[in-house]
């Protein structure tokens, strides 16, 4: 079945005539009667019922009607989407996703399509809410908690949160020793989550390391300088670590927003590559 099949199949089902939709679509009759028998070859099913006025749906063709304007829709879109890529995708993220999850998105998306560019933003909340909702940026891919007004949020997964603590660190009890390394950025969900727990388990106020970026807390945690929280899958190949896992933690999600106004469809390689990324 091709969708040619389909678009001739439509086009009679429409005008309920052989002869209007061949001269609709600019064929001879006999080239439209040969795909309609063909499709219903195909389907094992007879879809018109001719007669002296031309040609009436059977059940099985109007169910077929139905799937078929689906399907047409879909590729229709498809092929619209191809067409209309822009040739920079601008992304909008947090720092730490920008470190460890958006290049190998790119990558996987350069590896298909390698004549479009990518222009990544790290901002704050309130700034990519902005842009977003201006289009100033082409989705967002964010783990903050809040929503976005004037946007959609296309996709969602649980991040997997860790402690890492130096190797001299063996349990949660020896934490108390070390201060606590957090991100310099208030609204950082990572830091957020961590505070909440200390001040549940202890009584005693941490002594805190604020850094600017994941790899400057990474390193000072290798140098016995402290404990963090951080993704799981950031850490992964981090080497002379210990990581620990506490069931308490509180959820937290990696979500993906586009504008308000634009199709799901048109980031669903986008939405793929970062579903596969952090699934794996």
């Amino acid at each position: 079945m091709e969708s040619l099949d389909l678009r001739i199949f439509k086009e009679v089902a429409y005008t309920q005539s052989i002869s209007k939709a061949a001269k609709n679509m600019g064929y001879v009759q006999s080239n439209i009667t040969a795909h309609i028998k063909k499709l219903e070859s195909t389907l094992n099913t007879t879809l018109f019922i001719r007669h002296s006025n031309g040609v009436s749906l059977t059940k099985d063709g109007e169910a077929l009607l139905v799937q078929a304007e689906q399907i047409l829709l879909l590729m229709d879109q498809t092929l619209t989407s191809f067409q209309n890529r822009p040739e920079t995708l601008r992304i909008g993220t947090t720092q730490t996703l920008a470190g460890y999850l958006i290049p190998k998105c790119i990558q996987a998306y350069q590896h298909q399509y390698p004549h479009i560019s990518f222009s990544i933003m790290t901002l704050q909340q309130e700034e990519l809410e902005y842009r977003l909702a201006h289009e100033q940026l082409d989705c967002v891919i964010t783990n903050r908690s809040s929503m976005f007004s004037g946007a959609q949020k296309i996709y969602q997964i649980k991040e997997n949160l860790v402690f890492i603590a130096p190797v001299s660190c063996q349990t949660f009890a020896d934490f108390k020793k070390y201060p606590l390394i957090v991100n310099n950025v208030e609204s950082c969900p990572y830091r957020s989550v961590l505070l909440n727990w200390w001040q549940t388990h202890h009584t005693t106020q941490p002594i805190l390391i604020e850094m600017d970026t994941v790899e400057a807390i990474v390193r000072t945690v290798f140098v016995e300088g402290g404990i963090s929280l951080l993704p799981q899958k950031l850490i992964v190949s981090q080497e002379n670590l210990h990581c620990f896992v506490a069931e308490d933690l509180p959820e937290t999600n990696i979500s993906m927003w586009i504008p308000q106004n634009k199709s799901p469809f048109d980031y669903h390689l986008l939405k793929s590559i970062v579903e596969k990324e952090l699934s794996v």
